[in-house]
C-alpha cells in the first residue's frame, strides 16, 4: 500500500450517509425549497404606492354663485375705501399747498432770495463786460504812444461804450433778472397749484368709479336694493363734492398766488432801484477814470508828436548843412585859377572906363560945338 493513500473504514462511510440524509430532509422543509424572491426597488416601491392615491385624489369644489359674489363684494368694498383715502390724501396735499401763501411775512426774504438768484445769473456776464472794460482802458492808456490823436479818441470811444456795457450788465440786466426769475416762480407755482387740483379731481372721479363698482358687486351679492342704491347715492355726493372742492381750491390758490407775489413785486422793486443805482455810480466811476486816462495819453501823444517834429527838424538841418558842406567841398577851385579870374576881370573893367570916358568926352564935344556955331 503506497504510503500516501487512505483506505476508508466502515465506521466512516456510516457517517457519511447519515450526513446526506439530513441534508436531504432539510431541504424538503417548507420554504427552503425554493430562494426568496430579490426585494424589489424602493423607487418603483414609492411610484405604485403614490398611483393609488394620485387616482384616488379628488378635485376641490368650485365655489359657488354666492361664494363668488361675496368675493367680489370684498373687492369691491377694498378698492372704493382705497379711491377715497387716495382721493382725500390728494385734496389734503392740495389744501396745505394753498396754505402757503396765506401769510406774506417771509415776502422779504423770498425777493432777496430772488435778488441773489439774479446776481449769480448775470455774474459771468457782468464779470465779462468788466473784463473787456479794463482792457480798452489799458489799450487807451497805450494809444498815446503812436503820437496819433485821432487814435485817442477811438480808444477812448471804445472804452465809454464797455463802461456803459458794464453798467448795463450790473443795473439793468440785473433787474430784468430779477423780474423773469419772479414771474418764473410764480408761473411754476401756479403749475404746481393746477397740478395737485387735477390729481384732486382724478381721485375724486376714481372714487365715484369705484362707487359704482361697489353698487354692482353689492346687487350681485344680494345687498337690499335700498341700501346699494342709497350708499350709491352718497358716494357719488362724497366724489362729486370733493371734485367741486378740488376746483374751487385751485381757483383760490392761483388768487393767493398773484396777491402773495405781487408782496414780493414790491419788496423786489427797492433792490432793483439800488442795483440800478450803484450800477450807475460805477459807471460815473470809470468814466472819470477813461477822462483820466485820455487826458495822459492826450498829453503823451503831444509830446511824441513834439518830439518827432523836433526831430524832423534837426534831422533837415543836418541834411541842410551836410548838402552844403558837400556844394562846397564840390565847388572849391585852385589858387591859380582865382587870380586869373579876377585879373582878367580888372582888365575888362578898366577897358570898359575907358571907352565910356571917351564916349563921353565926344558927346561934350560935339555939344560944345554945336552951341558955338548956333551963337
Amino acid at each position: 500500500q503506497h504510503p500516501c493513500s487512505i483506505v476508508p473504514n466502515r465506521g466512516s462511510i456510516m457517517a457519511r450517509l447519515v450526513l446526506a440524509v439530513a441534508l436531504v430532509s432539510l431541504l424538503c422543509l417548507p420554504g427552503l425549497a425554493q430562494p426568496a424572491p430579490a426585494p424589489a426597488d424602493s423607487t418603483e416601491q414609492d411610484d405604485d404606492s403614490t398611483q393609488p392615491a394620485e387616482k384616488e385624489a379628488t378635485p376641490a369644489p368650485k365655489p359657488s354663485k354666492e361664494e363668488l359674489a361675496k368675493q367680489a363684494l370684498s373687492r369691491a368694498t377694498e378698492a372704493r375705501k382705497e379711491a377715497l383715502e387716495h382721493a382725500d390724501d390728494a385734496i389734503k396735499k392740495l389744501k396745505a399747498f394753498v396754505h402757503l401763501f396765506d401769510d406774506h411775512a417771509d415776502a422779504k426774504t423770498a425777493a432777496a432770495g430772488i435778488e441773489e438768484s439774479a446776481q449769480k445769473d448775470v455774474e459771468k456776464s457782468a464779470d465779462d463786460a468788466e473784463n473787456t472794460f479794463q482792457s480798452r482802458l489799458g489799450t487807451l492808456a497805450k494809444s498815446g504812444s503812436s503820437g496819433d490823436s485821432k487814435a485817442v479818441a477811438a480808444a477812448a470811444k471804445k472804452a465809454n461804450r464797455a463802461a456803459k456795457e458794464v453798467e448795463h450788465s450790473a443795473g439793468d440786466d440785473k433787474a430784468k433778472a430779477m423780474r423773469e426769475l419772479r414771474k418764473h416762480i410764480q408761473k411754476a407755482k401756479k403749475e404746481e397749484a393746477h397740478t395737485l387740483a387735477r390729481k384732486a379731481r382724478e381721485g375724486a372721479r376714481a372714487a365715484v368709479k369705484a362707487a359704482h363698482t361697489l353698487e354692482r358687486a353689492e346687487r350681485h351679492a344680494g345687498v337690499k336694493e335700498d341700501i346699494y342704491e342709497r350708499a350709491l347715492d352718497r358716494n357719488e355726493r362724497i366724489g362729486e363734492g370733493m371734485e367741486d372742492q378740488a376746483q374751487d381750491l385751485q381757483d383760490k390758490a392761483e388768487d393767493k398766488i398773484e396777491r402773495y407775489f405781487g408782496t414780493v413785486e414790491g419788496r423786489a422793486e427797492p433792490l432793483e432801484d439800488d442795483a440800478r443805482e450803484e450800477a450807475a455810480k460805477h459807471f460815473a466811476a470809470e468814466r472819470r477814470a477813461v477822462r483820466g486816462v485820455t487826458k495822459q495819453a492826450g498829453e503823451e501823444a503831444h509830446k511824441v508828436r513834439a518830439a518827432a517834429k523836433k526831430a524832423a527838424a534837426e534831422a533837415k538841418a543836418e541834411a541842410k548843412a551836410a548838402k552844403a558842406k558837400e556844394a562846397s567841398a564840390e565847388a572849391e577851385p585852385t589858387e591859380a585859377a582865382p587870380k586869373e579870374a579876377k585879373h582878367g576881370t580888372k582888365a575888362n573893367d578898366d577897358t570898359k572906363a575907358k571907352h565910356d570916358t571917351k564916349a563921353n568926352d565926344d558927346t561934350k564935344a560935339k555939344h560944345d560945338t554945336k552951341a558955338n556955331d548956333d551963337t
